[in-house]
């Protein structure tokens, strides 16, 4: 099962508004981890620094944006990463397939 750990690293807004996010993400499974920063410009112009915005609201709009097909696009693309590390087995090209018989 994969984990992720959203981290906001800094808010960036015109007056009270919140245009854009910069963020890093790691994922993480049992065997590997992978990390990613990036900056989230919104698209909706409805968020607003407030005193009671915590870094759980912040997360929860760029996971709102950026879901396509039901998916949050960053957790995925680094789901994508974590599969791509695992090894693969490669068959030895020294070993003849085996004949089996199937009655």
């Amino acid at each position: 099962m994969t984990t992720y750990q959203w981290k906001v690293l800094d808010i960036y807004a015109e007056g009270e508004e919140i245009t854009s996010i910069k963020y890093r993400v790691t994922a993480s499974n049992d065997k590997n981890s992978v990390i990613t920063e990036g900056n989230w410009e919104f698209k909706d112009k409805t968020h607003f620094l407030q005193d009671q915005t915590t870094e759980k609201d912040v997360i929860a709009w760029i996971k709102a944006e950026s879901i396509i097909d039901e998916k949050c696009i960053i957790e995925d693309n680094l789901e994508k990463q974590l599969t791509a590390l695992e090894p693969v087995a490669l068959k030895k090209p020294w070993v003849l397939p085996t004949f089996t018989v199937k009655i």
